[in-house]
């Protein structure tokens, strides 16, 4: 889903992206957007850079905005993806950014990954698909989450 986020952003013009995501990075390096990979361990399966590098990069950043995916959106839980190192890496990018955009197709509701990112009420915005429940959005209007439907 963030893939489809950077081919749209790719064609925007005095934007800087910040991104723990190599095939992110490859999206957009034929661009004019300025392009910041964190570094770290590359992760085979989701082609994103985690552990002490990521984190400490992160760390010394601030955002305007985030796009994020996630594997599972659980009211009780929270935001959550399999892996515990990317959990930290993604946690750290939440508190860096002023806005929090949550791109997630209807299926991930009601699922729950090991590693929990953030709450929900966290998020300021999300993204997702006309398939979503109606108690849902409900839910999620509660916790003063904007929610866009495409």
């Amino acid at each position: 889903t963030t893939t489809f986020i950077a081919r749209y952003l790719k064609f925007k013009k005095n934007i800087t992206i910040i991104t723990n995501a190599v095939n992110i990075a490859t999206e957009l390096a034929a661009s004019n957007i300025e392009v910041i990979l964190t570094g770290g361990i590359l992760r085979e399966n989701s082609f994103s850079l985690v552990g002490p590098l990521a984190e400490d990069a992160i760390r010394s950043m601030t955002a305007d905005k985030m796009f994020l995916g996630v594997d599972g959106i659980d009211f009780e839980v929270g935001l959550t993806t399999p892996n515990i190192l990317e959990t930290k890496v993604t946690q750290l990018m939440v508190k860096a950014a002023k806005e929090v955009i949550l791109v997630a197709d209807s299926t991930k509701f009601g699922r729950r990954s090991m590693g929990v990112i953030s709450e929900i009420k966290e998020i300021d915005k999300i993204i997702t698909d006309k398939n979503i429940n109606q108690n849902n959005i409900k839910k999620l209007e509660s916790l003063d989450v904007e929610t866009i439907l495409v």
